[in-house]
């Protein structure tokens, strides 16, 4: 085993060309973290099993793959164990790890331990995107929970999710970052809008269309949104087979000729162009613990009117980032879309560029190592 390196870190997660807003947030952390010390970045080497990822596209077309070495198989029990070795030879001092559902407990909590005999001065990071499953039950929980206590400390990207984790794994150190807005060169509005052949206001719901999320409330919502604004609703991201119910709602809405529908993985080029064109983007959940699509919205600098949960909280400040309006309130969310186009997104122009400054990647990945070396210290 190589001796521990306090400045070389590890990271266990997905990599493109995977798809998803996480194996994404990984590999941008993986590099912008590399630009501070040596990183060693592991990755899984099997997808997914249909049944708990039924989307219709494994990977991201025209993504480059990144550097991560495949090394974790969900299926087989010995990878987890040459993983754990892996990681070990490796030198890193501490090892990241984000986390997301329950269906890595059993493999995480594996290497996380047998790392913990290896090497007790190895640090073990869980990057918490979500604390719980989005369906949690009660097995969902108990997987869950044997990765965390295996894990020496936490990263989550809100205070709210900090409050939760605090109840479960209790005095375990616990530091708290908002996801980073990636700063991307500014689209021209107007040319996406005609490439998308947009011509009204557009309210833009943006991602997997998926039951938590809320969609129902901003269906319920539109005719009064285009009756009154003449807006158009836009509903864009592939749709998951738990949002059949979303998905006819669509179809037989009063307000279906004002219901733009795209339902198809969203390259980044498109989605750029989407949150450019869209004056307001709406994120309906009815529960989240973070939001890529937020960070996203900030780093378009578009306004927002978001349910009042999780991080959207506390990311989105009324009359500043945006509105909020209480999850599952139709009269709510029409409210909060309406105000937000008749104040204009130029209103919101200084509180998006302030808050997408301060949760920038570096921000973030300066914040994090900050951490670690604070752990390091303490040990």
């Amino acid at each position: 085993m190589a001796s521990s390196d306090l400045t070389r870190l590890a990271i266990l997660g997905p990599a493109p060309p995977d798809r998803g807003g996480i194996a994404r947030e990984t590999s941008l952390l993986a590099a912008e973290l590399a630009r501070r010390g040596p990183v060693s970045y592991f990755t899984y080497s099997r997808p997914f099993p249909r049944w708990l990822d039924p989307r219709r596209f494994a990977t991201s077309e025209g993504t480059t793959p990144s550097p991560a070495v495949p090394l974790l198989d969900w299926r087989d029990p010995r990878s987890w164990g040459r993983t754990a070795a892996e990681i070990a030879r490796s030198g890193a001092g501490a090892l990241l790890v984000p986390w997301w559902t329950a269906f890595w407990g059993l493999p995480v909590r594996t290497v996380l331990r047998r790392l913990g005999r290896r090497d007790p001065r190895l640090l073990r990071v869980l990057i918490c995107h979500n604390v719980e499953d989005h369906e949690a039950t009660g097995l969902h929980r108990f997987l869950s929970l044997g990765a965390f206590l295996e894990a020496d400390a936490f990263f989550v990207h809100s205070e709210w999710a900090r409050a939760g984790l605090e109840k479960i794994v209790p005095r375990r150190p616990i530091a708290v970052h908002p996801l980073p807005a990636t700063e991307v060169p500014a689209r021209d509005r107007e040319a996406a809008r005609r490439r998308l052949g947009i011509d009204r206001p557009l309210v833009l719901f943006l991602g997997l269309v998926r039951r938590y999320k809320g969609v129902e409330a901003l269906l319920s919502a539109a005719p009064r949104i285009a009756a009154s604004t003449g807006a158009r609703v836009a509903i864009v991201g592939e749709s998951f087979s738990d949002a059949a119910d979303t998905e006819k709602a669509m179809r037989e809405s009063a307000a279906r000729g004002d219901i733009l529908r795209r339902d198809a993985y969203v390259t980044e080029e498109e989605m750029q162009d989407w949150l450019a064109a869209c004056d307001v983007l709406v994120l309906p959940y009815r529960k989240i613990a973070g939001s890529a699509i937020a960070a996203r919205a900030l780093s378009a600098r578009r306004p927002m009117a978001a349910a009042r949960v999780g991080s959207l909280a506390e990311t989105v400040v009324p009359g500043v980032t945006g509105e909020l309006f209480e999850p599952g309130s139709v009269e709510g969310l029409a409210r909060a879309v309406e105000t937000v186009l008749s104040r204009g997104a130029a209103s919101y122009a200084d509180g998006l560029e302030e808050a997408a400054k301060r949760n920038s990647w570096e921000s973030y990945a300066a914040a994090l190592r900050s951490f670690v070396s604070s752990l390091r210290a303490e040990r």
